[in-house]
């Protein structure tokens, strides 16, 4: 059936256009294990914004860079001071991760703008897409950089302080390689981590922002299904933990006198799997471990690890962040080690405008596609956009579920199906 609908369909964006654009993208920051890896301000990162900074010049999309580093490109309305449509993803991407997740989201975003102009479309509102800086936080461990900008959830002096301090591997930090990044000059000159204030939109400047994201699940998948309307997004946390006992020689401290760290954290790793599993509804993982002093023969004195908890119910998932927190104190203090537990970033949940999806359900109806529901354990920038604006999401099928991997896929047909959904329902919030 669903081969019959697309085969039938009549197609108004450029399928193969938006597909050769997505591969070519997708070969900067490539290795040899086929993995992109573009992390934030990176050189990668910079060979990507100029790639699409030149897609938006030859489109005559207007492109500019805000403060932040967020690339738009854009249509003007007849009427500009009515509140824009904006439509977005990232391409920042996180270690080693695939070619899809968030790219085709802003390249879906260049092609129905591309083929709005050359249908001769004048809208009466302007009509805009958005390459957001750092939605992964890959490099900093610090992440939706643009989008916290642009809608200013936690304000622009609380944003400073933090990547200020947010730091990568070689000691660099956020505000630093941003600054390194303006003098590229052209377009980058106007990156500005000191007026930070100055990428923040209004609230009537919007009137709703379109995401198009993979799912990284396989609900799509098992329904046969090459795109799925987003019902919300689940929120989430993320911490730096530090455990600090004493190190010692292997051979010479008996293990009733050990303050090992690192056996401290296996307990905890086991704790926050158990509360996790036994919240029914929260996800919680530790994707990261520092063991110092990291010899084989020395008792790790420290260890350093992250926490990420996420929940669709904001309250389920503070009630899980708080038994995590006392369970590690807990489990240091019986040990006699030292903790700290450092937040990093909150986001809360959000839920798809009803506005946004019952213009999605629309275009979908239109070309008699079926139409499913679903969540989003994944963070977007669409969630923190939810602050500002109404939003709402579009994903497309995920081979396998798999995401942040050499081998994340879709399909062609997928992707062509997607942006052309996209479009009927940009058309139709104008």
């Amino acid at each position: 059936m669903e081969s019959n609908i697309i085969q039938n369909m009549d197609f108004n964006v450029n399928g193969n256009r938006l597909w050769n654009d997505l591969m070519a993208l997708g070969k900067i920051g490539s290795g040899e294990d086929r993995g992109v890896t573009r992390t934030s301000f990176d050189q990668d990162d910079i060979k990507a914004r100029k790639f699409l900074l030149n897609l938006l010049e030859q489109a005559d999309l207007d492109p500019y860079m805000d403060e932040a580093g967020n690339i738009f490109g854009q249509i003007y309305g007849k009427n500009p001071e009515m509140p824009a449509i904006l439509i977005g993803s990232h391409i920042d991407t996180v270690n080693s991760g695939g070619r899809f997740d968030g790219a085709m989201g802003v390249l879906m975003g260049v092609e129905v703008l591309r083929t709005m102009k050359e249908k001769g479309i004048k809208p009466d509102r302007t009509v805009k897409v958005v390459s957001f800086t750092d939605e992964e936080g890959a490099r900093f461990d610090y992440a939706f950089v643009g989008s916290t900008a642009l809608s200013g959830t936690i304000g622009a002096e609380k944003l400073k302080k933090d990547l200020a301090s947010a730091v990568d591997g070689n000691g660099i930090s956020y505000l630093e390689a941003m600054k390194s990044a303006s003098l590229e000059g052209g377009y980058f000159s106007r990156i500005n981590p000191d007026l930070l204030e100055q990428a923040q939109l209004r609230k009537n400047e919007l009137k709703a922002y379109i995401e198009v994201h993979i799912e990284q699940g396989k609900v799509l998948e098992s329904k046969n299904l090459g795109v799925g309307i987003v019902s919300g997004i689940s929120g989430g946390e993320w911490a730096e933990v530090t455990i600090s006992g004493e190190a010692g020689h292997a051979g010479t401290i008996g293990m009733a006198e050990r303050k090992d760290a690192l056996t401290a954290v296996g307990e905890c790793l086991l704790a926050i799997e158990k509360i996790a599993r036994e919240s029914n509804g929260s996800v919680a993982t530790v994707g990261k471990l520092d063991v110092k002093p990291g010899s084989g023969n020395v008792i790790p004195g420290r260890v350093d690890f992250t926490i990420d908890v996420r929940d669709i119910s904001d309250k389920r998932r503070e009630n899980t962040i708080t038994k995590i927190y006392d369970s590690i104190r807990e489990i240091a203090a019986n040990r006699g080690l030292s903790c700290v537990i450092r937040p990093v970033q909150s986001v809360s949940s959000v839920m798809s405008s009803s506005m946004v999806i019952e213009a999605i359900q629309a275009a979908l109806q239109e070309i008699d596609y079926p139409i499913h529901e679903l969540p989003s354990g994944a963070a977007h920038d669409a969630m923190v956009m939810g602050e500002l604006t109404e939003i709402g999401m579009i994903f497309v099928r995920s081979r396998d579920g798999i995401s942040h991997h050499p081998e994340e896929w879709s399909s062609f047909e997928d992707v062509a199906l997607g942006c052309e959904v996209l479009y009927r329902t940009t058309v139709r919030l104008l």
